[in-house]
């Protein structure tokens, strides 16, 4: 699963394009590889993910970058552009994105990606926790300029993910989880990053599973409301479940 956000101001004026492209480059890619590679219903040997944590170090990475940037190329000859931007050329910059992207595997899971996007884990309710629920991988822990952020769209786009991305093994016993992505516009309409775990606990909960064609009404209102009466910026979450989840006497199942 993934999630991209295009940057604002004039000067990223196609990012809305990067950021779709990005999305679906980084799910291509994924998916081509795994789908070759994962075969075997047995856990992993240690030689085996160590080549899947630099896969999403670096080669996964390399190939989105690559990817992205011939695709934006295309989409710029194709795009009906007025003779000014035409006068005005090309730039990478011009749809830059984030790309946070989450793989879950029934061994492992792993993530990767670069820019201000927030991954949670939440873990299956107990007497003594509600919510049990954890920021794993935010931006401000990478992060020493709090209002800038990566974009793929820059030069060192590259070796950018590596700081951001990771691997965990998945133990048989391991209990049921969630592991909720989004893009920063979510967190930053929450008051609190306490909040904003309890944000993510209810999407999980509360949600409903989206129809065979993608459609959730429930969740897009919601986002809707975050964006108009929160951070305002454009917002997107993936959401994906390992085992036989209980929130809250909620069970959802994927």
């Amino acid at each position: 699963m993934t999630v991209a956000d295009g940057h604002g101001g004039a000067r990223y004026w196609l990012s809305h394009i990067g950021s779709k492209l990005a999305c679906e480059i980084a799910l291509h890619q994924a998916e081509r590889k795994l789908t070759r590679k994962l075969l075997s219903h047995s856990a992993p040997t240690s030689t085996e993910l160590a080549y899947w944590d630099k896969w999403l170090k670096h080669d996964l990475p390399g190939m989105i970058v690559k990817n992205w940037r011939n695709a934006i190329e295309n989409d710029w000859d194709w795009y009906d552009k007025s003779p000014k931007r035409e006068a005005e050329g090309f730039s990478p910059y011009i749809y830059g994105s984030t790309i946070g992207l989450v793989v879950l595997t029934p061994h492992w899971w792993g993530c990767t990606g670069l820019g201000d996007w927030d991954l949670v884990r939440i873990r299956s309710s107990t007497k003594s926790s509600p919510i049990n629920a954890e920021l794993i991988n935010s931006e401000d822990a990478f992060s020493t300029q709090r209002e800038s952020t990566f974009s793929i769209c820059k030069s060192d786009a590259v070796e950018r993910f590596a700081e951001r991305s990771s691997l965990k093994t998945i133990d048989r016993n391991e209990p049921p989880f969630a592991l909720v992505i989004s893009t920063d516009g979510v967190r930053k309409s929450c008051s609190t990053d306490a909040d904003f775990l309890t944000l993510a606990h209810y999407l999980v909960s509360e949600v409903p599973t989206p129809s065979i064609s993608g459609e959730c009404n429930v969740l897009d209102e919601g986002l809707d409301r975050i964006t108009t009466e929160g951070s305002g910026d454009d917002v997107s979450v993936a959401i994906g479940i390992h085992g036989l989840l209980n929130l809250e006497n909620t069970a959802t199942t994927s």
